[in-house]
């Protein structure tokens, strides 16, 4: 309950920010002329962002539709280093609504939480240390079935913790590079929670029908990148594969975030978000239902189900002030 009241008050601190704000502090603890190893440094940076957009149509010839939009998001980082040991955390949310034919939808909704420590083994690993990782990720609110392009809210496929997402690995982090860094873990525990009943019952996400969780023991690797392309224009991006040693192996999930950052100027950023995801137990409907009539027979054709790839692109143009 003291995490979740945690991340209530930061989310509700991104959702108020009223313009897109860049933070980077960085902190060392030296003596002058002191070369000791053990000395500490501390690297935090954040953005916070709201991006607004908003079309009112009256009598409009043309035809269209009003709409108002806002996508508000939050990201949060911190690393500390003090001779062969280090720790860094990371907080990643989002939540993009939009206000169209006189009801809400969701744009985006994300919400991460990422702990990472390491040491470094200098007699035997020279060239990696020993990690370990945490990762925790859901949404914030309910997802609805699209119906004629609108959300029925009879029928809900997802909810915060429904699906939830926990990985613990444990294995090798090589010396990261000037702008990659990679973690690899042979032997991974990764957990599946569904608090939604419903869901439940239905054995979405690949949990097992009735079941609330779901443990899966495999292999885990991630890779982590940020790069300058050219002045003002950044790209980052981190590539999760997950395989499962105990059902299939082979298929693999994938779960790929980028992030294009392009500052206009000292007020003005844009960014593109991108985010792909590929779980072979995850059931999508690829094709929907549809009726048609055949030498005058109505024959109804069922909705093509199956596992497939999830994309996800978001542009948010916003004010930003950088200390």
């Amino acid at each position: 309950m003291r995490l979740l009241l945690f991340l209530t008050i930061i989310c509700a601190s991104c959702l108020s920010t009223n313009g897109q704000k860049a933070l980077n502090r960085v902190q060392q603890a030296t003596l002058d002329g002191d070369e000791n190893p053990l000395d500490t440094l501390e690297q935090f940076q954040g953005t916070l962002g709201l991006n607004l957009s908003q079309t009112a149509l009256q009598n409009w010839a043309g035809g269209g539709e009003s709409s108002v939009a806002f996508t508000a998001l939050c990201n949060l980082g911190e690393t500390r280093e003090q001779g062969p040991r280090s720790t860094a955390w990371g907080f990643d949310a989002a939540l993009g609504l939009l206000r169209q034919q006189g009801g809400w939808r969701k744009t985006d909704d994300r919400l991460t939480l990422t702990g990472q420590w390491n040491t470094a083994m200098q007699k035997a690993l020279k060239d990696a240390r020993i990690s370990m990782v945490v990762d925790a990720r859901t949404q914030f609110l309910p997802g609805y079935a699209l119906v004629d392009g609108m959300p029925d809210r009879n029928q809900r496929i997802s909810d915060f913790l429904s699906p939830g997402y926990l990985v613990a690995a444990a294995g090798l982090a090589p010396t990261p590079g000037k702008n990659s860094k990679v973690f690899l873990a042979p032997f991974t525990g990764k957990l599946t929670v569904l608090m939604d009943d419903t869901l439940s019952a239905a054995g979405a996400f690949g949990v097992e029908a009735g079941q609330h969780s779901r443990f899966e023991l495999g292999g885990y690797l991630r890779w982590n990148l940020s790069i300058n392309l050219m002045e003002n224009v950044k790209w980052t991006h981190q590539v999760d594969l997950f395989s499962n040693y105990l059902n299939q192996p082979g298929n693999i999930d994938i779960n790929w975030t980028g992030l294009l950052e392009l500052k206009v100027n000292e007020a003005l950023r844009t960014t593109i978000s991108t985010h792909l995801i590929y779980d072979d137990d995850i059931v999508l409907e690829k094709e929907a239902a549809r009726t048609e009539i055949v030498d005058g027979v109505s024959t109804t054709i069922p909705a093509v189900m199956g596992p497939g790839t999830q994309f996800k692109e978001v542009l948010s143009i916003g004010l930003s002030y950088q200390l």
